[in-house]
């Protein structure tokens, strides 16, 4: 159940080009579910009057603290890279429907692109956990130095990285190093991916003509993420439109209109 948190800031701390790890101490605990986020208010005051949305990327409940991973992107995300240890913080969440993963088993594929795996962190420990499960990660960046605790995931299964400028891992797109595995190795039994918009629509392709399950976290702009905007709309499949903030972020590949999506 969603609620309102006042938070201290337990830590802090860079971990690439322009990205970051906050850490949070919550007053209580909270129960979270892969691909669920939450809003932050970057700091008090009516400037910005919005908070911002952000995937949770860990927690642990034993000491209450829940952890964001995110890049400065613009005025809200710079504000927030330049908060320090010991500071109030709110949040409110956990918001929105997070990813489908009972009775999972098989080859399981996780595609992120870019930050991508902020939002996919969190399933990846938990199906790296599950036994039924074969997992596979492609990552892909524009340069090496967009990757982040790397080492963390390749201790627990098998991790493909793609850079743009080809320094580290296969050159290309994380899309064409799909491709190859799906090629090489034969279709997963399901998909999960977050990232750019035309790399979730690339996915879409295989994804429904070869009719592979799977989900997309699909992370649009929102003014308050609990469905009073309006302004996080998805094309659905079939007409009209869902909502990121309450239909998702986690959507199934079919239920959205990827004609319609705006790249």
């Amino acid at each position: 159940m969603k609620g309102i948190y006042k938070c201290k800031i337990n830590n802090y701390h860079r971990i690439g080009d322009d990205l970051y790890l906050l850490s949070l101490r919550l007053s209580g605990r909270v129960a979270v579910k892969p691909g669920q986020f939450f809003m932050l208010r970057v700091r008090e005051g009516s400037e910005p009057l919005l908070g911002r949305p952000l995937s949770w990327f860990r927690y642990f409940p034993n000491r209450r603290i829940l952890e964001f991973a995110f890049q400065v992107m613009g005025k809200g995300t710079e504000i927030l890279s330049r908060r320090r240890e010991g500071g109030d913080l709110s949040i409110i969440g956990p918001l929105g429907n997070g990813f489908e993963t009972k009775g999972l088993r098989g080859r399981v594929l996780l595609v992120a692109g870019g930050m991508g795996m902020a939002g996919l962190w969190s399933l990846a420990e938990a199906l790296g956990r599950n036994p039924n499960c074969a997992v596979e990660l492609v990552w892909g960046v524009k340069s090496k130095s967009r990757f982040f605790l790397l080492k963390e995931l390749s201790k627990r299964f098998k991790v493909h990285p793609a850079t743009e400028d080809g320094s580290l891992g296969k050159a290309g797109l994380a899309t064409e190093l799909v491709k190859e595995l799906i090629d090489q190795e034969g279709l997963p039994e399901h998909i999960f991916a977050c990232g750019p918009k035309p790399m979730l629509k690339s996915l879409s392709k295989p994804a429904l003509s070869k009719k592979i399950p799977g989900q997309v976290l699909y992370e649009e702009r929102m003014a308050c993420g609990v469905g009073a905007c309006l302004g996080c709309a998805v094309p659905a499949s079939g007409g009209g439109y869902l909502h990121a903030c309450l239909d998702g972020p986690a959507l199934r590949f079919d239920q959205i209109d990827w004609e319609r999506v705006r790249c």
